[in-house]
């Protein structure tokens, strides 16, 4: 099993890329004590220094 989501190893389905995420996103979330706000807190503020948005939405237009 996977320590910290309980899913069990892709391994048996034999999807490599998606054992590669999972241990990426474990290990980042790891890094932040698995706190969403930490982590958005930092890329928030790497976005800052960086001065290039990470997402760019598109203008909300509404119908009426």
């Amino acid at each position: 099993m996977n320590k910290t989501t309980d899913i069990p190893p892709v391994e048996a389905a034999g999807d490599l890329v998606l054992q590669e995420v999972w241990r990426a996103k474990d290990t980042l979330s790891a890094a932040y004590g698995h706190d969403l706000d930490k982590l958005a807190e930092q890329t928030r503020k790497q976005e800052k220094l960086s001065g290039h948005p990470l997402l760019k939405y598109p203008p909300v237009t509404r119908k009426r």
